[in-house]
C-alpha cells in the first residue's frame, strides 16, 4: 500500500469495494469515486486478494444474506482475520489460497472490468 494511504482510507475503499458483492444494483461511478486516490494495481489487489475472499459467498448465494451493505466495521474485522490467516500460514495454505484468489478473478472478472472502466 502506498505510504500516503491511512487505514481510514483503506477501510473506505474495501467497503465501497464490497458493494459489488451485495444483492443489489452496483453502483460503479460511487465506487470508483473511492478508488481514484489509490494506484489501479492497488484497487485490483484489495479487490480481489482482501475484499473478494470475504465477501463472494454473498455474491455466489441462492438467496444472499446481505442485500444493503456489509456492516463496515464487521467488514474491516473480518479482512483483517483473512489476512492474518494468509499470511501466518504453511507452503501448501498460500498455495490454496493461489488457487481461490485464481477462481476469484475467473468468477469476478466482468466486475472488476466494470469499474475498471470508471477508473482514470
Amino acid at each position: 500500500m502506498p505510504v500516503e494511504a491511512s487505514i481510514a482510507q483503506v477501510q473506505h475503499l474495501c467497503e465501497a469495494l464490497s458493494d459489488i458483492f451485495v444483492d443489489n444494483v452496483v453502483d460503479y461511478h460511487a465506487i470508483a469515486v473511492q478508488a481514484r486516490a489509490f494506484p489501479m494495481g492497488q484497487v485490483e489487489q484489495l479487490f480481489f486478494e482482501w475484499v473478494a475472499p470475504v465477501c463472494y459467498a454473498n455474491a455466489l448465494a441462492p438467496v444472499p444474506s446481505v442485500w444493503a451493505g456489509f456492516e463496515p466495521q464487521l467488514l474491516w474485522q473480518d479482512i483483517c482475520h483473512y489476512r492474518q490467516y494468509v499470511t501466518g500460514g504453511s507452503w501448501l495454505r498460500r498455495q490454496r489460497v493461489a488457487l481461490h484468489v485464481f477462481f476469484l478473478r475467473q468468477r469476478f472478472a466482468a466486475d472488476w472490468r466494470e469499474l475498471r472502466g470508471y477508473l482514470p
